[in-house]
C-alpha cells in the first residue's frame, strides 16, 4: 500500500459529507456573450478558515472556485471539459503516467503567466501544505516536460486524475506564481486564473465574501456577474428565509426545509448522492464476534425496513438504498437496487445458521446530524424483532463521535458518506488503511477487485468498479439505509441551475441571469 493513496485517511474521508454539507462549482462558461447581471448573492453554510485552496476543506470550495480556475473543468452534466488544460490523457497501459497540455495565454489576477513549470510548483505547494486533499497526490512526481505540458507519474494506477483535477476537489485549481511566493497571503487573498477575484475592501470575514471580474481572465465573455457575494448563514431556517425574502439568489438547502422551500415557489433542484446507514466495521468480530459471519451482517440488512426509514426520516427526499452508491454513481449495480428486501423470516434464518437464532448485544455510536441519530433508534426497533439488542451511545459533540468511530472503540457506527470514484472511496471507506475502517480489517480478495479496478479504462472500468461494489454489498460490510440528494435552492432571478447523477454539486459558475 505504498501509493499515492495510502495516507487519504481522515483527511478525506470526511470528502463526501463535507460536500454534502455544502456545494460546489467553477469552470468555463459558453464563448458566447450573453447578458451580465449585477450581483449574484449565494449562500454557504460555514465560513472559511482560509481560502488557500491547498489547505481549504471541501465545505469552503464555493469561495475558491470563482478565482481559481480548475486544469479541467466537471459541467453540471457530468461531462469533463478544458479548464486551463485544454488536453489532458493518460502514456502507458498502466493508468500511472498522466500528462496535461495546457492553455496557451493565460493570465493569473497578480498579472503573472501560466507555465507547465508553475503548475508543477503548485501541485508540489499542495502535497507540502498536507490539505485535505494532499493526500490524493501523495507520492506522486510532477514534471514540467515543456513549457506547456506537465506530466505527473504515480507510484501505483490511479485512474481518477482527470476528476482529482477538476473544481469539485479544489486543488486542480492552479495558484499564480505571486501567490506561491507569498503563501501566507494566500489565507486572505486571491492569486488564480478564474473569472472572478477576491475584493478585500467589500468583504467582512466570516461574514460575506465579495468576488469582482478578473480583469486578465482568458475567457471574458463568460463573465456573466459584475459582482459575486457569498454569504454566511448557518442555520437551514435562516437560509431558507434569505431566498424567501430576496436576501440571496441561490444558496445549499436541506431536507427539513425543502417542503417549505417548494411552497415559497423557489426553484428546487437536486440529484441523488448522499447514502446514510450503518457500518459494520467489526468484521473479524475482535468487539462484536457475531459480525464476523456474514450471515448476521446479511441479517440486519434484511431486517432493516429502509422505505419505512426513509419515509419518516426524510419525507418526499429520501429513497431506500441498498449499496454504497447512487443511481448513475460510481460502480452502481441495478441488479443490487433491491439486493436487501425487508424479510424478517430470511433475518431470522440466516442468524440461526450462524448460531445466533437467540440474537446477540452490538453496540453502536451515532452522531447527531442528517437524522442519523434517529435513524440509529429506527434500526433498534426493527433489529430488536430478530433478537438484536442494538444499544446506541449518541454523541452530540461531532468530535467525540469521530474519536470513538474511527477510533475503533465501536464494532458499528452510522454515516452518511457521498458517492465518489470507488479509487478515492476505497482509502477512505473500505480498504484497510481508510478512517472508516478503523478496526484495519483486510480482504484479500477486495483488495484484488480494487486494484483491478484502478488499472482498467473505459467499459472494463465501469465493470470492474461495479464488482467492487457488488462484493462490499455481498458481504455486507454495511447497511446503507437511504439514499438522498443534496438539495439546492434559487429564486427566479438566475438560471443555470442544475445538477446530475454524475455531477450532483451545483456548478456556481454555470449560474446565469434569468432569460
Amino acid at each position: 500500500m505504498r501509493t499515492c493513496r495510502r495516507t487519504i485517511g481522515r483527511g478525506l474521508l470526511t470528502l463526501s459529507l463535507i460536500a454534502a454539507l455544502s456545494a460546489t462549482g467553477c469552470g468555463s462558461a459558453p464563448e458566447t456573450k450573453s447578458a451580465v447581471g449585477d450581483t449574484l448573492t449565494v449562500v454557504t453554510a460555514s465560513p472559511p478558515q482560509t481560502l488557500d485552496p491547498a489547505k481549504t476543506p471541501q465545505n469552503n470550495s464555493w469561495l475558491e472556485n470563482l478565482a481559481y480556475e480548475p486544469l479541467i473543468v466537471r459541467k453540471s452534466d457530468g461531462t469533463l471539459t478544458p479548464g486551463l488544460a485544454e488536453s489532458w490523457s493518460y502514456q502507458g497501459a498502466d493508468n500511472t503516467t498522466f500528462v496535461l497540455k495546457l492553455r496557451d495565454g493565460v493570465t493569473f489576477s497578480d498579472g503573472s503567466k501560466l507555465t507547465a513549470q508553475n503548475v508543477v510548483d503548485h501541485l508540489k505547494y499542495v502535497v507540502s501544505s498536507a490539505g485535505q486533499m494532499a493526500p490524493l497526490l501523495a507520492g506522486c512526481t510532477f514534471t514540467a516536460t515543456d513549457p506547456r505540458t506537465v506530466t505527473v507519474v504515480a507510484p501505483a494506477p490511479n485512474p481518477d486524475f482527470p476528476v482529482m483535477l477538476t473544481q469539485d476537489y479544489i486543488i486542480g485549481g492552479v495558484i499564480g506564481g505571486g501567490g506561491l511566493a507569498n503563501p501566507a497571503a494566500l489565507g486572505t487573498t486571491t492569486v488564480g486564473a478564474g473569472p472572478y477575484m477576491l475584493d478585500t475592501q467589500q468583504t467582512v470575514a466570516g461574514d460575506h465574501y465579495t468576488y469582482v471580474p478578473n480583469p486578465h481572465y482568458y475567457n471574458a465573455p463568460a463573465v456573466r456577474w459584475r459582482k459575486v457575494v457569498i454569504r454566511v448563514i448557518t442555520t437551514p431556517q435562516a437560509v431558507l428565509n434569505a431566498l424567501k425574502t430576496g436576501q440571496a439568489d441561490v444558496a445549499v438547502g436541506d431536507p427539513s426545509t425543502v417542503a417549505a422551500a417548494k411552497q415559497a415557489g423557489l426553484t428546487v433542484t437536486s440529484s441523488m448522492f448522499l447514502w446514510t446507514g450503518v457500518v459494520l466495521a467489526d468484521r473479524a468480530g475482535t468487539l462484536a464476534k457475531p459480525l464476523a459471519d456474514v450471515r448476521v451482517r446479511q441479517a440486519l440488512n434484511y431486517a432493516t425496513d429502509r422505505a419505512a426509514i426513509a419515509k419518516a426520516l426524510f419525507p418526499g427526499a429520501g429513497e431506500p438504498a441498498h449499496q454504497i452508491t447512487v443511481p448513475g454513481g460510481h460502480g452502481y449495480d441495478e441488479s443490487l437496487a433491491g439486493a436487501y428486501p425487508y424479510q424478517i423470516d430470511k433475518a431470522k434464518s440466516l442468524l440461526a445458521e450462524a448460531g445466533y437464532a437467540g440474537g446477540f448485544t452490538l453496540t453502536l455510536v451515532t452522531p447527531e446530524y442528517q437524522q442519523l441519530h434517529l435513524m440509529a433508534q429506527a434500526l433498534a426497533q426493527q433489529w430488536k424483532q430478530i433478537g438484536v439488542d442494538l444499544r446506541v451511545t449518541d454523541h452530540a459533540n461531532a468530535n467525540q463521535y469521530a474519536a470513538d468511530a474511527f477510533g475503533g472503540k465501536f464494532p458499528a457506527f452510522m454515516t452518511a458518506f457521498g458517492q465518489i470514484p470507488i479509487w478515492m472511496e476505497g482509502p477512505s471507506l473500505f480498504l484497510p488503511s481508510a478512517a472508516f475502517n478503523p478496526l484495519k480489517y483486510t480482504d484479500p480478495a477486495l483488495q484484488s477487485l480494487y486494484d483491478g479496478a484502478a488499472r482498467a479504462t473505459g467499459a472494463e472500468k465501469t465493470a470492474a468498479d461495479k464488482k467492487v461494489v457488488a462484493y462490499l454489498t455481498n458481504e455486507a460490510w454495511f447497511v446503507p439505509v437511504v439514499m438522498t440528494g443534496l438539495p439546492y435552492y434559487a429564486r427566479n432571478t438566475v438560471g443555470g441551475i442544475t445538477t446530475s447523477p454524475k455531477q450532483p454539486l451545483l456548478s456556481l459558475y454555470e449560474i446565469v441571469p434569468a432569460a
